[in-house]
């Protein structure tokens, strides 16, 4: 049950970062003004999109592939953790600095640190197992 559910949660990072991903490649401008992001120039908007679009789309691809096997799932499940932890930290060391804006923040940083805790959850009954 432990690799089950650990590829189910590997099919739920790929299916939200690639979302995510998708969407800021198709509407960067109107993704980062959700969280008050605006792009001044071309360049930042080149960057946004590469970035947040690309890189969370190439991530998601990556965890899906790793989803898909059973070979791989202790790998994906290690990105994934890595990924979301780092983001979840990056996020409250910036609240910690600057403050909760709003609601919709928190919400993110909510879902990165679900997100972080079913990775090394799993992991570690993965590990366990193996």
């Amino acid at each position: 049950m432990e690799l089950r559910g650990g590829r189910i949660v590997l099919a739920l990072d790929a299916l939200l970062f690639a979302a995510f991903g998708a969407a800021y490649w198709v509407i960067p401008q109107e993704m980062a003004a959700k969280v008050g992001v605006s792009m001044a120039n071309g360049a930042a908007l080149i960057d946004v999109q590469g970035i947040y679009g690309g890189l969370e789309l190439g991530l998601g691809l990556f965890l899906g592939s790793c989803a898909r096997s059973a070979d791989r799932t202790r790998v994906g499940l290690t990105a994934g953790a890595f990924v979301l932890c780092s983001i979840a930290a990056s996020r409250l060391v910036a609240i910690a600095r600057f403050g909760l804006p709003d609601a919709g923040v928190a919400g993110l940083v909510g879902l990165d640190l679900l997100g972080a805790g079913l990775n090394v959850l799993f992991l570690l009954r993965y590990r366990r197992r193996a």
